[in-house]
């Protein structure tokens, strides 16, 4: 059932709010939102209204989405080693077997330009960029010997020729798109990181931050409450995952 609101609380305009299953959502740079029913990815208007819906029974359960490309998302079964890739309908166009190329064991993913593709090798700790063949074109070698520690990979990006990898036991570590190291980000108790068209929002320390690309210093949003797990923010609009509902603010 949709819900339309527009009624005021602390978290500013609740604009929608419609029940999902969901364990996790994302959302686009067109502002749609993205969700992770189970075995199924649902895609939904900023009203909530359900779009388009795809699903994959034989490959498991996704463990990333990567939607930096709305014309492009990105579907990651890390138990299969399966990385889909679907258009703006959710409509299948590839499905790529990373184990069956020389790829190590691919633990994370990330959208690149061109029809790239980024995967962190849990098995020799690098970054790696594939071209659409799944050929190897840049490696930043083994991560352990450039950062100093054993990186605990939770996420990643590549947004403005810049590759975002956050690290709950560190924070960002920012490489460029040729592999090389150029900035350190230290931030506590790393647990989350989304990017925008001109910005990232990270979840940590018991708060929300927002950090613009160049900069270095996070700034906070809000704190937030043990139960909510899924949170983010773009365009003047707060969204919010707690309790089986998926809620739109404007802030």
């Amino acid at each position: 059932m949709i819900i339309l609101y527009c009624i005021s609380s602390l978290l500013g305009t609740l604009l929608a709010m419609w029940e999902t299953p969901a364990s996790t959502f994302r959302i686009d740079d067109l502002g749609y939102v993205y969700t992770v029913e189970e075995q199924s990815i649902a895609k939904y208007d900023q009203k909530g209204e359900l779009l388009f819906i795809y699903s994959r029974m034989d490959l498991g359960i996704p463990s990333q989405l990567d939607t930096s490309d709305p014309l492009r998302p990105l579907v990651f079964y890390e138990e299969t080693g399966s990385l889909v890739v679907l258009d703006n309908t959710l409509t299948e166009q590839r499905v790529l077997r990373l184990w069956d190329s020389d790829l190590g064991l691919p633990s994370r993913v990330a959208s690149g330009v061109n029809q790239e593709v980024w995967i962190y090798d849990e098995l020799n700790k690098e970054l790696v960029r594939l071209d659409e063949r799944l050929e190897k074109k840049v490696s930043t070698g083994y991560l352990p010997a450039l950062t100093g520690s054993d990186p605990d990979i939770i996420r990643m990006a590549e947004r403005h020729e810049q590759v975002i990898v956050a690290d709950a036991g560190y924070g960002l570590w920012i490489f460029d798109r040729f592999g090389t190291l150029v900035h350190r980000i230290p931030i506590d108790d790393l647990r989350e990181l989304r990017t925008h068209a001109d910005h990232m929002v990270l979840r940590a320390d018991s708060s929300l931050y927002t950090l613009g690309y160049g900069e270095r210093v996070p700034v906070r949003i809000r704190p937030f409450q043990a139960e909510e797990k899924a949170l983010d923010q773009n365009r003047g609009l707060f969204y919010q995952l707690i309790e089986g509902e998926l809620r739109i603010y404007r802030m």
